[in-house]
């Protein structure tokens, strides 16, 4: 006889994903059942009450998604709840994991992205019921199922996060490889092993307080930081049907990927608030004294008034656009149209963008040409390679001192044509140049404090270069400068 198909419900307002969804699930082996809003969801949720996983999309009519997990996980608490969004944030994610969800897949998704969390999060269902079960037929006392032991070890060894199970006598006796990652120290421990053995103090107390909780059992949850990483541990209490608790469990969850775009959003918040407040200061007090007529019978002074706020109207309008660029490499939305196009000239465009900002600081900008370059044509999308140009040679007048020197070498590598940019500014220590393509990241020193920026255009620049098929590197030292390299493949 063969084994029931588990069923999945998907729950989206969009027919085409909906229908995708559904596909790709059948395809897989899975029973799927779909609902075009969040009260259609529930309502045959409720009715049928035999779906193993929910795929709930986000922004939907009469009933939103996160509500929508919210009765579905007071119905039961045991059904995978996956959200699939297009607007999703660190906000969304944590709400819906609050009200039940075992996780988010972002829109746009490929089939394996949207098969593997399913697959996950049915697979630690399953984990979860047959842990449960075996809880509750054993015997009082952790320690007193030997017999099961190698059962469980089996179990929680398949789980992605760390896993720790402590007896009532304050013993752990059961870890598993995740839980070894995370705490060595479990390694070189025979057990059972006593609490105390665990070197990472704020579980050892989560632990201890479950266990000596007098009142209604709950669970605790805590953010831990260990060894630049950052956890969720949640520790629950093993109750038994009497009410009596037997021992604690504690899952440690490594969120510290959230955390960095947590902490990266907060950062590129102020980053761009700074950037845009400068600009829009500038413009609007140049048109105030415009129009209170204090340079009426000046006409020069009006109209280099003017040109100041255009200059500042641009920079917030190349700072949009440099946003727009990244958003669109994170949702898979950038395109390149690849043709020969001849290097120099697109090393002529990039300079000659360049070339008003290096004359304010009086900064002598050349080109170097290393073998016959003029005829060298390569394969890439003009606009997106001179816009790597233009950063990497904003950014060596940006970093260079007053009456400094740039320089731009065009030579041929193999199949790759090389353009180095080169500065004598401030350079970089070893440790910055290892972050300098980071998104976000910025240098902070005293050279840089007074330097705008948003820590987007290096970033930018290597993932343009890498969409071309090449590669991009930079050689610096601190009062030296910095040389970076892009190779470009040759359309011969």
């Amino acid at each position: 006889m063969s084994e029931e198909k588990e069923r999945i419900l998907v729950v989206d307002d969009e027919l085409g994903m909906r229908e995708g969804c559904c596909r790709v699930l059948s395809s897989a082996g899975y029973d799927v059942e779909t609902a075009a809003d969040g009260l259609e969801g529930f309502e045959l949720f409720k009715k049928r009450q035999n779906f193993a996983a929910a795929i709930i999309d986000i922004k939907m009519p009469k009933m939103d998604g996160i509500e929508l997990i919210k009765r579905i996980h007071e119905l039961n608490e045991d059904v995978t709840l996956l959200v699939i969004t297009a607007y999703s944030t660190i906000g969304s994610a944590v709400e819906a994991t609050k009200r039940g969800a075992y996780g988010y897949i972002p829109k746009p998704f490929t089939p394996d992205e949207l098969l593997l969390p399913v697959k996950k999060g049915l697979e630690k269902r399953t984990l979860t019921l047959e842990s449960r079960r075996l809880r509750e037929e054993r015997e009082k006392r952790l320690l007193e199922i030997d017999s099961e032991r190698s059962r469980c070890n089996t179990i929680i060894r398949c789980m992605t996060d760390g896993v720790v199970v402590v007896n009532l006598d304050k013993q752990v006796v059961l870890h598993n490889a995740a839980a070894v990652r995370i705490m060595p120290e479990f390694n070189a421990l025979p057990l059972p092993a006593p609490v105390r053995s665990i070197q990472c103090s704020e579980l050892h107390e989560l632990i201890v307080e479950v266990l000596n909780t007098d009142g209604a059992p709950d669970i605790i949850s805590q953010e831990i930081a260990k060894d630049e990483c950052t956890y969720m541990v949640n520790v629950s209490p093993v109750v038994e049907k009497t009410g009596e608790i037997s021992g604690a469990i504690a899952v440690l969850r490594d969120i510290t990927k959230l955390k960095k775009l947590e902490n990266a959003k907060s950062m590129f918040v102020s980053m761009v608030a700074h950037e845009i407040k400068g600009p829009l200061a500038a413009a609007e007090s140049y048109l105030n004294v415009i129009l209170s007529d204090m340079v009426s019978s000046d006409p020069e002074r009006t109209r280099s008034m003017l040109q100041r706020s255009l200059v500042r109207i641009r920079t917030l309008r190349e700072l949009v656009k440099e946003l727009m660029n990244i958003t669109a490499m994170e949702t898979g939305h950038f395109t390149i149209k690849r043709a020969p196009i001849p290097l120099m000239e697109i090393v002529q465009a990039a300079m000659d963008s360049c070339r008003e900002k290096a004359e304010e600081k009086e900064i002598t900008l050349t080109l170097k040409q290393n073998g016959p370059c003029d005829m060298q044509r390569v394969l890439a999308d003009k606009d997106a390679v001179i816009l790597v140009l233009a950063n990497l040679l904003d950014n060596a007048i940006k970093y260079t001192p007053k009456k400094g020197h740039t320089e731009v070498t065009v030579d041929r590598n193999g199949i790759y044509a090389t353009v180095k940019v080169q500065d004598d500014g401030i350079g970089m220590t070893a440790q910055e140049m290892e972050k300098v393509f980071d998104e976000f990241y910025r240098a902070k020193n005293k050279y840089t404090d007074s330097i705008p920026g948003t820590g987007l255009g290096l970033s930018l620049v290597k993932r343009l270069v890498e969409l071309h098929q090449g590669s991009v590197d930079v050689e610096s030292a601190p009062d030296t400068g910095s040389t970076f390299t892009i190779n470009i493949p040759i359309a011969e």
